[in-house]
This record gives structure tokens, C-alpha cells and sequence, in this order.
């Protein structure tokens, strides 16, 4: 067995193995809800089961108020189909979510899929995601008629955007699709007026002065939208933005008057290799803030694996 493939897999138990240990953190994670989240890390695959060369890409979200948690994980569809499979068969998933899978995978040939896992609300939800860009066209002919999707047409159109960078459904009742759409713009003073005119065409209302100003802050001009689309209506708009030390997602949340729990901080260095990215989202008349980051080994892992520091 080659040292790469070793490490490969050691990092990938790791990473399950964290995953769980957070979990004893979190209140909003209810005994019966284990079982669930147990079965979904199952059937993510490790690198035997994957093609060589290829591993899993994990990401874990926390809500900055720890009343939302998110795994998911994605990959070559060789190494990820059957486990899918599998898992939403144990799902009891519908024929009606499954001929969905199929169709979709077949239209748009995904070159990364996976599937994931969230809590909140008191609910476990789960479903699959694609996560290579795919052609705005192709998307559109997808979705039926409704409003949703020529409120999300015009902002698309206005601004040029050619594509979606990710496709996100939920499975079972209340189902959702979601779509993140990279903001155009060359800086990001430019990215984030395009986004402030996605939450005024798509939530009535732009972001809030002190976020905007917040935002204008970081340095790299990598900002997202992600649209979340219920039964024809947009349920929810995200902007997303490149991950930023906790004290300033600290500041964020005050900016967006979204509370932040005093664990958060601990966890999110305890689970992850650093935040990724950071999501302001707004549903209706509610607003959150989520974090999310790659989960990495346990923090007493890897202070064994790290080298001796050397005095100057």
C-alpha cells in the first residue's frame, strides 16, 4: 500500500471520526437524529472505493447561532453513485426524488456528485448535489414555469452570468432545489453591488449598509449567490463570501444583527482546517449566518503529527 493512499485514508477516517466528536457539542442534535447522521457518513466513500487518484471533498457547515448543522461531500460519480445508491435506498427515498437523481444526472452528466445531511428546525434533512459548473441554458429548460424562475432569469440576464456553479436538492417533504451563481464583477466592491441588487430583485430588500460595508472589507473578490427555490417561490438568497478569521464572522453577525453562540468559535477550530466560506442568508423575514468549513483531523491529531517548533 503506498504511503499516499495510506495518508489518504487515515485523514479520511480522521475526518468521520471528528465529525462524530462534534457532534457530543451540539445541543440541536437530538439522540435520534445520530442514527441518521451515523448512516450518512457510512455511505460517503473512502478512498478503496474510489477511483485511484480521486478522494472525497468534505464540507461541514455550523450556524453562527449552532441551531443549524450541514455535512456534505463530493467526488468522481464512479466511486460516489453506488453508495448514493445505497444510502437513499435506506432513506426510503420516493420514486418521484429518485427519478428526479436519475434525470438530472443524465441531462447534465455531473463530473463531481454527492450527497449531504443537515439538522435544523428540529428535522434531519438530506438529499444530493452536483458540484461542477453547468451552462445557465441547461439549467433554465429544467425548471418549470413559475416565478422562481423569472425572478432568478432577470438577475442572470442583467448581470451576464453564463452559469451555475452548483445544484443542491433535498429529498422527501418540503423539498427544495438550490442553485449558487458566481457574482460577477472584477472587484469586489463590483461583486458586491451585484449582489446587493440580487437581494432587492429576489428579497425586496438590498443587504444592509454596515454588511455591505463589512463586505467590502475582504480582500478577495470571490462572492456567490445561492438561491433556494420551494414550490415555485424563492425561499431563501444567500451571499456567500471567502472565508475570514472568526472575529471578523463575530463582527459580520453584529453587522447582520444575527446572534452568535460563545461555542462557536471553539468548534469551528476544533472541526475544521479553517473557515472556507460564509453565508449571509435571508429567509423571508428571518436572517442567519452560517460557517462553513473543511473538516480536518482532530486537533490533539494533529498536534502529534506536527513537528517540534525550534527556538529562534
Amino acid at each position: 500500500m503506498s504511503s499516499a493512499f495510506e495518508q489518504a485514508l487515515q485523514r479520511a477516517l480522521a475526518i468521520r471520526v471528528n465529525l462524530q466528536i462534534g457532534l457530543s457539542a451540539l445541543p440541536l442534535v437530538e439522540e435520534w437524529m445520530d442514527i441518521h447522521l451515523d448512516r450518512w457518513l457510512e455511505h460517503v466513500p473512502m478512498p478503496p472505493e474510489m477511483p485511484d487518484g480521486h478522494q472525497a471533498t468534505y464540507l461541514a457547515m455550523l450556524g453562527s447561532d449552532l441551531r443549524r448543522l450541514w455535512w456534505g461531500a463530493w467526488g468522481n460519480p464512479r466511486g460516489f453513485v453506488p453508495k448514493m445508491a445505497e444510502y437513499f435506498k435506506l432513506c426510503n427515498i420516493a420514486k418521484s426524488d429518485a427519478a428526479l437523481l436519475d434525470q438530472m444526472g443524465e441531462l447534465l452528466e455531473p463530473r463531481l456528485v454527492g450527497s449531504w445531511i443537515g439538522v435544523w428546525g428540529g428535522k434531519v434533512t438530506t438529499g444530493w448535489h452536483f458540484w461542477d459548473p453547468q451552462p445557465w441554458p441547461k439549467i433554465e429548460s429544467m425548471f418549470g414555469t413559475h416565478e422562481a424562475k423569472y425572478q432568478l432569469k432577470k438577475w442572470v440576464e442583467d448581470h451576464g452570468v453564463p452559469r451555475i456553479e452548483r445544484f443542491t436538492q433535498g429529498i422527501g417533504d418540503a423539498a427544495f432545489s438550490e442553485l449558487e451563481l458566481a457574482v460577477p464583477g472584477e472587484t469586489v466592491a463590483a461583486q458586491v453591488d451585484a449582489l446587493s441588487d440580487a437581494f432587492v430583485q429576489l428579497t425586496g430588500a438590498p443587504l444592509a449598509e454596515p454588511l455591505a460595508e463589512r463586505f467590502r472589507a475582504i480582500t478577495s473578490p470571490q462572492f456567490a449567490l445561492a438561491v433556494r427555490i420551494r414550490g415555485g417561490a424563492i425561499a431563501r438568497v444567500g451571499a456567500l463570501a471567502p472565508g475570514i478569521a472568526m472575529a471578523d464572522i463575530a463582527a459580520l453577525c453584529a453587522d447582520a444583527k444575527v446572534p452568535v453562540d460563545p461555542a462557536l468559535a471553539k468548534l469551528v477550530g476544533a472541526l475544521g482546517d479553517g473557515v472556507a466560506r460564509v453565508e449571509y442568508g435571508r429567509a423571508g423575514d428571518r436572517a442567519g449566518v452560517d460557517v462553513y468549513l473543511e473538516p480536518g483531523e482532530p486537533a490533539a491529531a494533529q498536534a502529534a503529527a506536527a513537528p517540534p517548533s525550534q527556538a529562534n
